[in-house]
């Protein structure tokens, strides 16, 4: 298996994979979660147009069968903190999780052991090593998921609230920071 980076919506039971193709279910999920509460359509997208709201989640990275979930208290846009991080910056994993180490190729990262409660990580799990060299598709891969969400948001839009569509999906964008340069 490839390294693979995706990006996930923490929804309460697990992780929603966030892309094109969505289902209307899917999408429902999301504004859900984004809103913060169940609500009538309509309701939902005049809530999320008067706000700057957003979704707890981050990047997956899977290689090999090891995984890493995004620690907690990251949001969706977080994703841009991997812009950079060949050049020292680090990625945003959240905390209370992942744990990650930096050497001349790149970083590996471990699932869990970053907990703020300990003196020194851990390291626990099988880790995902993530090279300098392959930040750049990474990064581009999870813009274009990012960029399907925005075609599955104005889709479930144009069924529930035509008149929104393309304000919700560009509300979406603006949020996220999806479009800009990565």
């Amino acid at each position: 298996m490839a390294l693979r980076a995706e990006i996930v919506a923490e929804d309460g039971s697990g992780w929603l994979r966030l892309s094109g193709g969505l289902s209307d279910e899917q999408v429902s999920r999301l504004v859900e979660l984004w809103v913060g509460e169940a609500s009538p359509p309509r309701e939902s997208v005049a809530r999320l147009l008067a706000g700057d709201r957003s979704v707890f989640g981050g990047v997956r990275l899977t290689d090999s069968g090891a995984r890493v979930d995004p620690g907690c208290c990251l949001l969706l846009e977080d994703w841009r903190s991997w812009v950079g991080v060949e050049n020292g910056g680090w990625p945003d994993v959240g905390h209370d999780g992942p744990w990650l180490e930096r050497d001349t190729d790149g970083l590996t990262i471990w699932p869990s052991g970053g907990e703020d409660w300990r003196a020194d990580p851990v390291r626990e799990g099988p880790p995902v090593r993530v090279l300098y060299s392959q930040l750049p598709e990474l990064r581009r891969s999870l813009q274009t998921d990012l960029l399907g969400l925005l075609d599955s948001l104005r889709r479930w839009a144009n069924t529930h609230c035509p008149d929104h569509a393309t304000a919700l999906a560009a509300h979406g964008d603006h949020v996220f920071e999806i479009s800009a340069p990565v």
